[in-house]
């Protein structure tokens, strides 16, 4: 029994419906996210009185509340918006025709989607540090924040990798274009 890799019930199929998946649940990831932090901002402002049910799952310091909204909430977006452009592709795998332009702009949209995301992660968490720098916020140990810049290269690797995928996909589809040109 051979697997197809594109096509209709092929490895293609079952990736589309393990994004669709994963774009529902990031989507409730966020909101699962900003309620976390709906709870925990509460907690802060009232001293965690009435909040022995959540203290759990609320985050008690400033610094871990910000960051961590922020970070998960643009990875959240990121992987939205990662899943629709992959839906498309996904969506012409299974239809037997992989090699169209769409699918070349899809993955150079995908790649600038995350270099754009893991800049605003850095970015943000960035700007977290400064701000609560700047206002005296200190940690549960009585310490200053410092500023921690981190750069994930596994994420650059990606990119770059799209951009070359990118570029395969259009010389295959100019490519099919001048095959269908030929007589």
């Amino acid at each position: 029994m051979r697997i197809s890799a594109i096509g209709r019930g092929s490895i293609s199929s079952f990736l589309k419906l393990t994004v669709d998946i994963v774009w529902v649940l990031a989507c409730a990831a966020l909101g699962f996210i900003w309620i976390v932090t709906a709870i925990s901002l509460v907690g802060m402002m009232t001293g965690g009185e009435h909040m022995a049910i959540f203290e759990r799952i609320a985050i008690a310091e400033p610094r871990g509340i910000a960051r961590w909204t922020l970070q998960w909430s643009i990875a959240c977006v990121g992987a939205m918006i990662v899943c629709a452009y992959l839906r498309g592709v996904f969506e012409t795998l299974i239809g037997g025709d992989p090699f169209v332009p769409e699918n070349a702009r899809r993955l150079r949209a995908i790649a600038i989607v995350l270099a754009v995301l893991e800049l605003v992660r850095m970015t943000a968490s960035l700007l977290v540090d400064l701000l609560l720098m700047a206002f005296g916020v200190t940690g549960e140990d009585g310490a200053a924040h410092g500023i921690t810049i981190s750069l994930n290269l596994s994420v650059w690797v990606s990119v770059l990798t799209l951009v070359v995928l990118a570029q395969v996909f259009s010389e295959g589809a100019a490519m099919r274009e001048e095959q269908k040109m030929t007589i």
